[in-house]
């Protein structure tokens, strides 16, 4: 491998892929040295997978702010899921409480030693 990105390519898209290749050779093959590292990123995929199908099944957002509020509302839902906690009834009693107390809503703490699907 490491005659990738050694050589001098006459081609320039060859070029810029082997200069590609040396800036980020310690992290290319990671998953071959550590048994816990993935080889794909299908993990992170499959984890935006559900927000993608939302906007594409509203035809997208329809505005820089919409983009931003969505994609607020889609890691606090994702994050919310993967503590176990389900993300329409905690919104609900954490939007009561904080109207009722004038308190900013905060996301529940993750319990020590769970590690996150």
């Amino acid at each position: 491998m490491s005659d990738l990105w050694g050589g001098d390519y006459a081609d320039k898209d060859c070029n810029r892929l082997a200069r590609r290749f040396e800036k980020y050779r310690d992290e290319l093959l990671v998953f071959l040295e550590r048994e816990n590292v993935d080889a794909t990123n299908n993990h992170g995929e499959r984890a935006i997978r559900p927000a993608v199908v939302m906007r594409e099944s509203y035809g997208g957002n329809r505005s820089e702010r919409g983009a931003e509020t969505q994609a607020e509302l889609m890691s606090i839902f994702r994050t919310l899921e993967m503590r176990g906690v389900d993300p329409l009834d905690f919104l609900e009693h954490a939007l009561r409480a904080s109207l009722s107390r004038g308190e900013p809503l905060t996301l529940p703490a993750l319990e020590a030693g769970v590690v996150a699907a």
